[in-house]
């Protein structure tokens, strides 16, 4: 049976980095039982254009990848380590991604915490798209949320003795309610990023399931807001992305927000 003396420590060389490489393979160069909290928005799939990645593939071809990675950020996430999986369903594809990955997530022996309904409060839609205007034969429902689906592994409870823990009593009363109202990301244009999430989520995420000095990896780290949070809420972080023009500006992140506090 898995307990925390399983666990491994990373070196101080393999943390606070940004990593341009697919995340399948880069996350098969670190060992089991490491990374504290992950919390990512994968790509869904919905023909975004991202710098180099195809976000249109076969849906086969895409969960089969997606499971690949899933897999091994479950094999580098400590026991009583958490997962919080951003992710919108697919709703012109007629595809319920999320319970697709919720149903990956189980299969390997994750423990479903909790979902939080992230409220955009985004009521943009052209109605007909995808539907019917005024006519019960095809109408189209406008999500206005996303979900954030949190996964445990092996105990949902974590060991807090002499950890730092940073949350106030007030955040905590406001964040432990699962739905969560906050505007969605309006500088994704100065990013050069279509799909980025703000940084109010990722400071919620970050400090109510992790403690100080915790490592936060993001395999989908994008311009990097996890990996810059993060590091701002003194959490030790990984970001992966393909891009190298991400992961450049995901540095940058990092470097101006270090910069604002010296």
């Amino acid at each position: 049976m898995m307990t925390m003396e399983n666990n491994n420590a990373l070196l101080e060389s393999e943390v606070n980095k940004i990593v341009c490489a697919d995340s399948e393979n880069y996350l098969k160069s670190l060992p089991d039982n490491c990374i504290d909290l992950i919390f990512t928005s994968p790509p869904y799939n919905f023909d975004r254009d991202y710098d180099n990645y195809n976000d249109s593939l076969d849906i086969n071809n895409y969960f089969e990848k997606m499971e690949k990675i899933i897999v091994e950020c479950i094999r580098v996430l400590k026991y009583s380590g958490r997962v919080v999986f951003n992710v919108q369903p697919s709703y012109s594809k007629n595809i319920p991604t999320h319970h697709i990955f919720s149903n990956i997530f189980m299969k390997y022996n994750l423990i479903w915490k909790a979902e939080i309904i992230w409220e955009k409060n985004n009521y943009n839609c052209a109605y007909t798209s995808w539907g019917s205007w005024k006519s019960p034969s095809a109408p189209y429902l406008k999500s206005t949320w996303e979900f954030l689906e949190v996964y445990c592994k092996g105990s949902i409870k974590r060991d807090a003795k002499n950890r730092k823990i940073d949350i106030t009593g007030d955040e905590f009363k406001k964040w432990t309610v699962g739905k969560w109202s906050i505007a969605p990301e309006k500088n994704m244009k100065k990013y050069n990023h279509p799909a980025m999430f703000p940084e109010e989520l990722a400071i919620r995420v970050i400090k109510l399931f992790s403690f100080v000095d915790d490592v936060v990896l993001d395999p989908f780290n994008g311009v990097g807001t996890t990996t810059c949070v993060a590091n701002r809420l003194n959490r030790k972080y990984i970001g992966i992305d393909i891009s190298e023009s991400y992961c450049v500006t995901a540095r940058q992140r990092i470097e101006n927000k270090l910069s604002d506090f010296v």
